[in-house]
């Protein structure tokens, strides 16, 4: 359900087609939320039929038609009542890579570390990615009222990545102590 209120969130801000859509959940979105294209669709395809978002579709001749998204005045108030109203609560913690780590003692020490070292090259590109992207929205921690948002999340990804590393670092060298 909560993809439902990032997709409202992503089309308060801007109307965009579901590629678009896509794109900016990949840019803004995916350091604390995943979901793949075809999830996306389905709800884009809900929310229009309970009256949350509306579509225009563009008719083009080289390329397939078009449709562009755009919230409702329904869509915006029950995305600021979820925001306002949804308890908070005690964040869930789902990693596969962690669930394996779990259980390390199967494994030689060797293939444990190197689970880690390719957990590793994922999450610096991860970061070098989200930094990246910083750079090119927020040159010198500039940003705009609507990418208020963006500004704070992104930064917890950037922090979130670098610990995950810091672990890493660190477990790896747990792992070459008990050989």
């Amino acid at each position: 359900m909560a993809l439902r209120y990032a997709l409202l969130g992503l089309l308060a801000k801007n109307e965009a087609t579901g590629y678009e859509l896509n794109q900016q959940f990949k840019e803004t979105v995916v350091h604390f939320w995943m979901a793949h294209h075809t999830q996306i669709y389905r709800e884009l395809l809900k929310m229009e039929e309970e009256g949350l978002a509306t579509s225009t579709t563009i008719q083009q001749s080289d390329y397939p038609d078009k449709k562009i998204y755009k919230i409702t005045d329904n869509g915006f108030q029950m995305l600021l009542e979820w925001m306002l109203n949804k308890p908070v609560t005690i964040p869930k913690l789902k990693d596969d890579l962690l669930l394996r780590v779990s259980m390390f003692h199967f494994l030689p020490a060797k293939q444990a570390i190197s689970l880690l070292e390719k957990s590793k090259e994922h999450h610096q590109m991860g970061l070098m990615m989200t930094k990246k992207w910083r750079e090119e929205h927020f040159p010198e921690g500039t940003y705009g009222q609507n990418e208020l948002g963006e500004y704070l999340t992104s930064e917890f990804g950037v922090r979130y990545m670098e610990s995950w590393l810091s672990w890493c670092d660190w477990a790896i060298e747990e792992l070459k102590k008990k050989g």
